[in-house]
């Protein structure tokens, strides 16, 4: 599990399957900046998501490759709620 402290962070939603929330945002990860997505493991995560606030998030962290955006599975928050 990776934990991670998001402050400057975008909330984007799709329109599937009753439409998800997920986050979009650039972490420094061994040396380099590189963009990540966290995908929530729960909807009741998801409504509690806003642009502004400060949160902090764990999740099971993959990494594709330099050519991909990391990704953050099954995310909970744990504090910022």
């Amino acid at each position: 599990m990776t934990t991670l402290k998001l402050t400057n962070y975008k909330v984007l939603s799709t329109g599937a399957d009753g439409g998800h929330h997920y986050i979009s945002t650039e972490i420094e990860y061994n040396g380099v900046t590189r963009q990540i997505t966290a995908l929530f493991k729960n909807k009741s995560d998801e409504k509690k998501l806003s642009d502004k606030l400060e949160i902090t998030v764990k999740g099971n962290l993959v990494d594709e490759g330099l050519q991909q955006s990391l990704m953050l599975l099954d995310t909970e928050i744990i504090d910022g709620q």
